[in-house]
């Protein structure tokens, strides 16, 4: 039985209504380009996580003409059936969902599944600037750690406070979130060098322990509370001039280092594709082994510029996962994909 059993959406991307359902443990959503599958699968993924795949604002998720969007999911759950649902408005108003209870805090919502997504745009984990790397982190270790998304939550809404004091020159404003910036600072840092350090692992479990792969954290991971405060303190005047706090882990970058060269800037295509794709199957392994809930894999294209082998270690890395969700132009041939579920988007 799958865990996902129907997907309802309204005025999401380019869908008025539809209401699909699931009967297997893998589902191929097929069609040509831009008919949306790739919204399909980021309904799901918001339902898990409430952060798109793609980095979109509100207005290009409410469909055109519309003022909100409305996604629901029935799971099946040991053995029980339970309905989650988000709602929201072009002016951010957003409404959480279990059953028939409405949830105040988004932390109590997210946890019903995870998901691990592979989209194209995977490589720039890679090839991009230290956002990218940074994305993918907090959004690999949000499910597997409840507090760091807690504090990364927390961490997010008071720098954004104290800059704006910063800009306005309101030092007793600035000064007043100081301490709550210094506190979840130190959480999220020293959680992201364990993870990079487990992802670490797990990719070299899979390109060998002599491929020269490692992940180098430059954070400040090693510095507590007290003295993150400290140093707030003494850089305000500094800050004042800039109109932004000018440290803390918004500022981290993880290096991904191939033979002591940064893979960014020195890697090849190939390279920075294999790479991306081990960082996938490593963190999907990784919340495969660290959640209880069920584990969704949402796989976007992805194996179009795979060869063979990889296209194999893929599919059967993947096949681990309780519900798997995939989009191709054209009816797959592959036979890991063959007995799956088919449905015709543009049908």
């Amino acid at each position: 039985m799958p865990p996902l059993k129907e997907l309802q959406l309204t005025d999401f991307r380019n869908v008025r209504q539809r209401t699909l359902r699931f009967s297997a443990s893998g589902t191929v959503f097929y069609g040509p380009n831009g008919c949306g599958k790739s919204n399909l699968l980021e309904s799901i993924h918001l339902l898990s996580m409430l952060r798109s795949f793609r980095s979109a604002g509100i207005r290009e998720l409410v469909r055109l003409g519309a003022d909100s969007f409305t996604i629901s999911l029935l799971l099946s759950l040991s053995g029980y059936e339970e309905k989650i649902l988000m709602k929201e408005s072009l002016s951010g108003a957003r409404e959480l969902y279990i059953g028939s209870s409405r949830l105040r805090k988004a932390s109590d919502f997210i946890g019903e599944f995870r998901v691990v997504a592979f989209t194209p745009e995977d490589k720039f984990i890679a090839s991009g600037s230290a956002g990218y790397r940074r994305r993918f982190f907090d959004m690999l270790i949000s499910p597997l750690d409840p507090g760091y998304f807690r504090a990364l939550s927390n961490y997010n809404r008071a720098l954004e406070q104290r800059n704006r004091a910063l800009k306005e020159k309101k030092i007793p404003i600035a000064a007043a979130f100081e301490e709550e910036l210094a506190v979840n600072g130190e959480i999220i840092s020293r959680r992201r060098l364990d993870l990079s350090r487990e992802l670490e692992k797990e990719v070299l479990l899979l390109l060998g322990e002599d491929s020269g792969f490692c992940i180098r954290y430059k954070g400040d991971a090693e510095t507590p509370a007290d003295q993150r405060l400290k140093q707030l303190f003494s850089n305000r005047d500094r800050e004042l001039l800039r109109g932004q706090t000018l440290t803390g882990p918004q500022l981290d970058e993880f290096e991904l280092i191939f033979h002591e060269r940064p893979l960014r800037g020195f890697g090849s295509t190939g390279q920075i594709r294999i790479t991306t794709l081990m960082m996938k199957l490593a963190s999907f392994q990784l919340v495969r082994k660290g959640c209880s809930c069920p584990v969704v894999v949402l796989a976007d294209d992805v194996t179009g510029e795979l060869d063979e082998a990889n296209t194999e270690l893929f599919l059967s890395t993947v096949e681990q996962a309780d519900q798997r969700f995939f989009t191709f132009t054209e009816i797959p041939s592959h036979p890991r994909l063959r007995d799956l579920e088919m449905i015709c988007v543009n049908c």
